[in-house]
């Protein structure tokens, strides 16, 4: 006799927390001594405490129902990696079922049908709100409506069950699970990157132990990279960020500045949505923390090693980290993880001492400010059209004799076997130290700067002791 047995391993956890104000994956793995029947019936319900159906979720047909594979709005491998998208579909992503691949508009935004199986995975999007007009942050894209057409209001906060049920075309059980979840907020939300893998592992037990919000769990409209190899970020993204940006709609934000891409979610939306609404120069709601030295590890294997300390931002909205000594190979802004065009790297500030005819690169971070909250525009993507930023560094260079002025630009790349990403707010600004200036000591004022020009509040000093 065959049995069959389920396991809902999304959303993870003992009791997991579903912000407020998004839709949610429930996944599952399959188990059982022969493959699942063609015409089974796989079902996901929402439950409240008092057993009533709140949403849900079916598919009629193993694979799944058809599917909206052309999307417009949906990001995707090139179609040279995936013909057809052929992968795709046996992958599985039920955002996109539609009863009729013909017309698939016909009932694209059905949510009872957003449901998908095979012989070993489950997968279902439970949808909270329809739109902005019934409670969601920003709209998805799509509109999810119940079968009739009628919208849905955001989930109210609370305990509920998700259930997932298989069951035969003739409505026998074949296996069942369930799970309790809560939907609310979280205490505090962060805004970070999680490569390369050095700077995952200490971003990771550092949200442990701040207690900072942290999953793995996909995000309803992302589509994980199913033929193994990431380029890019891929889905339905209008809807992913909207999913997204309910985590950062009420806790305290803590951002940690590392690898913010220009075209990160991080930056484009997250962070941009906090501008927009004020939040960035509310002390109480975000604060912002970097490596002392820059990055997670440098020198490895090498007697100037060390480990990277996270510390918070200080008075100042910008930071230097670390002065290196580069070869003539060492390019402008970009800071390669193998170090190798470092000679050595200065992290103690106070001390810093240099030959004269040597190249330094300074090493820096700074803290995001608060900008006209009227620089943000949201566009349909549910990015944002972003009209100011920190953007170059001012320098003034004192060697006692003479002082000389320049800038230089932030969005510093970082390599690790290939480029891994560039950084707004970070620079690694290359100088030649000059041969006449042995035996001075050089003072160096950095200032951050925007589209109005230098910060008050982004400065530090350095003096350099030029042998």
């Amino acid at each position: 006799m065959s049995v069959f047995k389920l396991e809902i391993t999304a959303p993870s956890g003992e009791l997991p927390l579903i912000e407020h104000r998004r839709h949610f994956n429930v996944w599952g793995k399959i188990t059982g001594s022969e493959p699942v029947p063609e015409n089974a019936v796989f079902t996901v319900r929402l439950l409240d405490e008092k057993g009533n159906v709140l949403r849900h979720a079916y598919c009629m047909q193993k694979n799944g129902w058809g599917m909206y594979l052309y999307h417009p709005m949906l990001t995707c491998y090139k179609e040279e990696l995936d013909p057809n998208r052929k992968k795709m579909s046996e992958f599985g992503f039920p955002e996109l079922a539609v009863r009729d691949g013909n017309e698939p508009l016909k009932s694209l935004k059905e949510a009872a049908i957003k449901c998908w199986y095979n012989d070993t995975d489950f997968k279902a999007v439970i949808v909270s709100g329809t739109d902005t007009a019934h409670g969601m942050v920003f709209n998805d894209g799509i509109g999810f409506t119940d079968e009739n057409g009628e919208p849905y209001e955001v989930l109210p906060d609370g305990f509920y069950i998700v259930t997932a049920e298989l069951s035969s075309a003739e409505g026998k059980r074949l296996a069942y699970a369930e799970k309790r979840i809560e939907i609310g907020y979280c205490k505090n939300q962060v805004i970070c990157r999680f490569n390369p893998a050095e700077h995952r592992v200490k971003m990771t037990e550092w949200c442990r132990q701040m207690d900072i919000s942290i999953s793995n769990d996909t995000i309803p409209g992302y589509l994980d990279s199913y033929l193994g190899k990431w380029y890019y970020h891929m889905g339905l993204l209008p809807m992913y960020r909207a999913n997204d940006i309910a985590a950062y709609t009420d806790p305290v934000i803590h951002m940690f500045v590392y690898l913010t891409a220009p075209d990160s979610t991080s930056y484009e939306t997250e962070l941009a949505f906090l501008q927009e609404q004020g939040a960035v120069g509310d002390k109480d709601r975000f604060k912002a923390y970097h490596y002392d030295i820059g990055e997670a590890v440098i020198g490895k294997g090498r007697d100037y090693e060390q480990q990277g300390e996270i510390v918070e931002f200080g008075s100042s909205f910008l930071d230097v980290c670390r002065v290196d000594i580069v070869s003539v190979n060492a390019r402008e802004n970009v800071y390669d993880l193998s170090e190798r065009d470092v000679v050595r790297s200065i992290t103690d500030l106070e001390n810093i001492t240099v030959h004269a005819g040597e190249r330094i690169a300074v090493m820096g971070v700074v803290k995001p400010w608060q900008l006209d909250r009227k620089d943000f525009r949201r566009t349909a993507e549910n990015i944002y059209s972003i009209g100011n930023s920190v953007n170059s560094i001012s320098y003034l260079f004192d060697d006692g004799v003479q002082q000389k002025k320049c800038t230089r630009k932030l969005m510093m790349e970082r390599i690790c076997g290939e480029p891994i990403g560039s950084s707004v707010y970070e620079f690694y600004n290359i100088f030649d130290i000059p041969e006449d200036i042995s035996g001075r000591t050089l003072k160096i004022k950095l200032t951050a700067c925007d589209k109005d020009g230098e910060n008050p509040e982004a400065v530090v000093g350095l003096e350099v002791r030029v042998k």
